[in-house]
């Protein structure tokens, strides 16, 4: 009787997501879903550059490769698309020395070209993408910039990673990110430790797709790190390197801010202040 419920409960939880999805007003092709998919999928051999730099070669490299994809997809969906690209775009020039005004004014200028959809679409649903990248590249942007500017955009990244895991209850990438949210945020301001432990966990959990389960992976090894569980993070880190057999500069980096005394979330968490 219990597995019955179990499997009933799925079932609707499943038509759910559908249905919601469904009913958005503004909805992503499967041609766009499947470029951006794509996109993310290229988390893993980006990072098994040698160098930072190289990494973003390779992303010029998915780019060109792909321009004729890309060109044709809608603008809001080439507008999701680079979001999602200048995220990883920070990812690998945050590593590297004097780039962080730079940095700032791509990410400033996008930040603004997502908001100001949001804004001009308040009263639509939109698709899961569209709130989990203007949320991620949004995120970002925060990261570089002073408290005021968390003010500012805060609450409304929260509320967009939100509405893409209410769409969809099984958004692994939603969850990370929301997770994320929690932990960055003070308690005082409803940022909870607790909240973005759990999760990151179910991010964990859902993930299918192999650069979910990497980026998950890494980024429970940072929450192992937070606990002082470090034997743990040291094998998740492991799991995660097993991925680019070995070769992975974003790993690499990873643990060269551990070995300084702090968790990624840490390190980014203090780029405003640098």
């Amino acid at each position: 009787m219990k597995m019955i419920k179990k499997i009933f409960l799925t079932a609707v939880l499943v038509l759910a997501a559908g249905v919601s999805n469904a009913f958005a007003d503004v909805k992503l092709s499967d041609k766009s879903i499947s470029v951006i998919e794509d996109f993310l999928e290229q988390k893993i051999p980006f990072s098994a550059s040698d160098t930072p730099q190289d990494a973003l070669d390779l992303l010029d490299k998915w780019i060109a490769d792909n321009q004729a994809d890309i060109d044709s997809l809608t603008e809001v969906e080439q507008m999701v698309l680079t979001n999602l690209i200048d995220c990883e775009i920070y990812t690998y020039r945050i590593q590297m020395p004097n780039t962080k005004k730079e940095l700032i004014k791509l990410l400033g200028a996008q930040t603004k070209v997502a908001a100001d959809y949001l804004e001009a679409h308040k009263e639509e649903s939109l698709d899961k993408w569209i709130y989990l990248s203007a949320g991620s590249v949004t995120s970002v942007y925060m990261a570089l910039e002073p408290l005021k500017t968390a003010f500012t955009y805060g609450y409304s990244v929260r509320d967009n990673f939100q509405k893409a895991v209410d769409l969809d209850p099984y958004f692994s990438y939603g969850w990370r990110n929301l997770a994320q949210w929690y932990f960055y945020c003070p308690g005082f301001l409803g940022g909870s430790k607790k909240i973005a432990k759990e999760y990151f966990q179910k991010s964990m959990a859902l993930a299918k797709k192999p650069s979910d389960v990497y980026e998950s992976t890494i980024l429970m090894s940072q929450v192992f790190y937070e606990d002082k569980k470090f034997e743990d993070c040291t094998a998740y880190l492991n799991l995660a390197e097993a991925f680019t057999q070995g070769n992975n500069c974003y790993i690499q980096f990873v643990r060269s801010v551990n070995a300084k005394g702090e968790s990624i979330f840490k390190f980014h968490g203090h780029k405003a202040d640098k």
